[in-house]
C-alpha cells in the first residue's frame, strides 16, 4: 500500500476545506457572527498546519500508486474529512456532543442532507448554512470524481457502469489521472448550478434562496436542512429545483454527451430512458394513492433524484405507502452522479437480463446476448451486478438489525436504513434523532457505505488488501 501517496491527497483535499472554511469566515464576518468567525478561522489554520506537516513529512512518493491505493484514499477521504470539517457543527452552535458534529459533517458531506439538530431549537447563522452547502458540494463532486475513476478502475460493478471517455490509468501513478475528471466535474457542476441559479432570480426568488436552492439540486442534497419540510410554492422556484435535479440525477455522462452534441446517443441512451421510465412508473403509482399528476411528478422527480427536496406538500406525500416511499430512492439516478441507490444502469443492466432468462425458459438452447453502450454484456460482467444486488441487500438487512436494536420500531428502522444507504435525508427519521448518539453512530456508517456503494468496502475488510 503506498501510504505516502494516499497521505498526500489526504492532506491536499484538506487544504481545500480549509480554504472553503476561509469564505464561511468571511461570511460570518461580513455577517457580524463573531463565535463562528472565530471557529471557521481557528479550524482552518489547525487543520491546515496539521495538513501541510503530513504533506512536507512524508515526502514525495517513490512507487506508483495503484487503482488500490485510490479505493484506499477514497474510503479514507469519506472517513477523514467529516472529522475536518465537523468542528463549525461542533463550537458554531448550541451543540456538546461530537458526535451530533460528526453526523452532521457527514450528512453534508455525502449529500445525505438531513441535521441531527432539533429544527425548532436551532437558529442556523448565515455562516453555517453556507458551510453546508459547500459541503453538499464539494461531496457531490468527489463523489462523481470517485465513481468516474477509482471504481471505474476497479471496474467494481461487472457492465462498467463507470466508466467514461474522460479518465485513463496513467503510466506514473493512479492519482495524475483524476484531475482531468475532478476538472470536469467542476465545470459541469458550477454550469448546472448557474442554470439553477439563473432561472430562479428571473423568476424574482432572492439570490441567497436561489443559490441554496441550485446547489441542493445539483448534490442532490439540503443546504437548508429545512428544505424537505417546506414545499415550494412558487413557480419559478419549483421550475428552477425540477431542472436542477434532473441534471443532477442524470450524471456526468448524460450530460457530457448532452454537451458535446451527441444528441442521438444522448437519447438512445440506456440510463436516460430508465430514469424517464422510473419517474413515469412511480408518478402513476402516486396518483393511484391520491396524488395530483404534477405533485406526483414533483415528489417523483425529488424522490428518485434522492434529494428529499419538498418540492410538493410533505403532508400529502407522507401519506403514501412505506414501499412506494422506499422504492425511489433505492433505484436513484445516474452511475456518475451524485445521487444514492442501486443506481439506473444497474436496474436497466438487471431487468434486460432477467428478460433473457424468461426467454430462455421456451429456447434452452438459444444463445442470447444484448448490448449496454454499445459494449455485448457477457456473463462474467452481469454476475457482477447480481453480486452487487446481494451485497446491497444483506447491508439493508444488517441495517435493518441495528437500527431495531436502538429502540426504533419496524418503520423507522427500514427508513433509517434505505435513508442512510441511498443518501436520501428525507427518510430518515429527524423527530427523535439528537442526543440518540448510538443512532446517529450508525447513521454514518451507513451514509459512508452507502457513497462507497457497499461492495467497494469489502476488500477494505482482508488484512492482504493492506499489505499490497
Amino acid at each position: 500500500m503506498n501510504f505516502a501517496a494516499i497521505i498526500r491527497m489526504l492532506a491536499m483535499s484538506t487544504l481545500l476545506f480549509c480554504a472553503a472554511m476561509l469564505l464561511c469566515a468571511l461570511a460570518a464576518l461580513i455577517g457580524g457572527e463573531t463565535s463562528q468567525l472565530m471557529v471557521f478561522v481557528t479550524t482552518a489554520v489547525v487543520m491546515a498546519t496539521v495538513a501541510i506537516a503530513a504533506f512536507v513529512l512524508t515526502g514525495v512518493p517513490r512507487r506508483r500508486a495503484q487503482p488500490s491505493d485510490g479505493l484506499a484514499f477514497m474510503v479514507m477521504f469519506w472517513f477523514a474529512m467529516p472529522i475536518v470539517c465537523a468542528p463549525p457543527f461542533l463550537m458554531g452552535v448550541a451543540n456538546a456532543s461530537i458526535i451530533t458534529a460528526v453526523h452532521e459533517a457527514v450528512s453534508c458531506i455525502t449529500t445525505t442532507g438531513h441535521s441531527g439538530f432539533y429544527p425548532d431549537r436551532i437558529d442556523w447563522p448565515a455562516s453555517l448554512i453556507l458551510w453546508r452547502a459547500i459541503l453538499n458540494l464539494f461531496g457531490a463532486i468527489a463523489t462523481i470524481t470517485f465513481a468516474a475513476t477509482v471504481l471505474a478502475a476497479l471496474n467494481l460493478d461487472g457492465p462498467g457502469i463507470h466508466r467514461t471517455y474522460l479518465f485513463s490509468l496513467s503510466d506514473r501513478s493512479f492519482f495524475d489521472s483524476i484531475p482531468r475528471v475532478l476538472r470536469m466535474t467542476m465545470i459541469v457542476a458550477a454550469i448546472c448550478v448557474l442554470i439553477v441559479f439563473a432561472i430562479e432570480v428571473i423568476g424574482g426568488i432572492p439570490g441567497h434562496t436561489a443559490l441554496l436552492d441550485a446547489i441542493s439540486a445539483f448534490s442532490t442534497g439540503l443546504a437548508d436542512p429545512s428544505g424537505h419540510q417546506q414545499d415550494v410554492t412558487r413557480e419559478a422556484r419549483s421550475i428552477g429545483l425540477v431542472v436542477g435535479l434532473v441534471l443532477g440525477s442524470l450524471g456526468l455522462f448524460v450530460l457530457l454527451q448532452m454537451a458535446t452534441g451527441h444528441y442521438r446517443n444522448w437519447l438512445r441512451d440506456p440510463e436516460l430512458g430508465t430514469f424517464v421510465a422510473a419517474i413515469a412508473g412511480f408518478a402513476i403509482l402516486a396518483m393511484i394513492c391520491g396524488l395530483s399528476l404534477f405533485n406526483s411528478l414533483g415528489w417523483a422527480i425529488s424522490a428518485v433524484s434522492t434529494s428529499g427536496i419538498a418540492l410538493v406538500s410533505p403532508v400529502s406525500t407522507h401519506a403514501l405507502p412505506l414501499a412506494l416511499q422506499l422504492a425511489p430512492p433505492l433505484i436513484g439516478g445516474a452511475a456518475l452522479s451524485a445521487t444514492g441507490g442501486i443506481k439506473l444502469a444497474r436496474l436497466y443492466v438487471l431487468s434486460r437480463r432477467v428478460g433473457q432468462e424468461f426467454l430462455r425458459m421456451g429456447y434452452r438452447q438459444s444463445l442470447l446476448t444484448f448490448k449496454f453502450r454499445r459494449r455485448i454484456q457477457s456473463d462474467r460482467t452481469i454476475m457482477g451486478v447480481w453480486v452487487y444486488l446481494v451485497a446491497y441487500i444483506m447491508a439493508c438487512v444488517g441495517g435493518l438489525m441495528v437500527f431495531s436494536f436502538t429502540g426504533s420500531g419496524f418503520e423507522d428502522a427500514i427508513s433509517n436504513t434505505v435513508g442512510s444507504l441511498t443518501n436520501a435525508g428525507h427518510l430518515i427519521d429527524v423527530r427523535d434523532l439528537p442526543g440518540r448518539q448510538l443512532t446517529q453512530i450508525w447513521l454514518i456508517l451507513g451514509m459512508i457505505l452507502g457513497r462507497l456503494e457497499v461492495l467497494a468496502f469489502i476488500p477494505l475488510l482482508t488484512a492482504s488488501f493492506w499489505r499490497r
